[in-house]
């Protein structure tokens, strides 16, 4: 039997802005883009606020995250 173990290396942008995280991080019931913000400011979701636009830290959000469906992702 043949086994295949493959490693794949990512680079993610370090930050992303909270709309555009908010489009491609939540399926159906998303937050509204001012709780992101809220978390944001609050501490409870890693990120910056440059000239007024605010960005999520992609990186924490992903390696510090509780969600069973990503940590399943970052097994593979």
């Amino acid at each position: 039997m043949a086994r295949v173990i493959s490693q794949m290396t990512v680079q993610l942008p370090r930050l992303m802005e909270a709309s555009e995280y908010r489009k491609l991080r939540y399926a159906g019931g998303k937050p509204s883009l001012q709780q992101l913000k809220k978390w944001i400011e609050e501490g409870e979701l890693e990120g910056e606020i440059r000239g007024g636009v605010y960005f999520v830290d992609l990186q924490a959000a992903l390696l510090g995250s509780s969600d069973p469906l990503l940590a399943r992702m970052l097994e593979h």
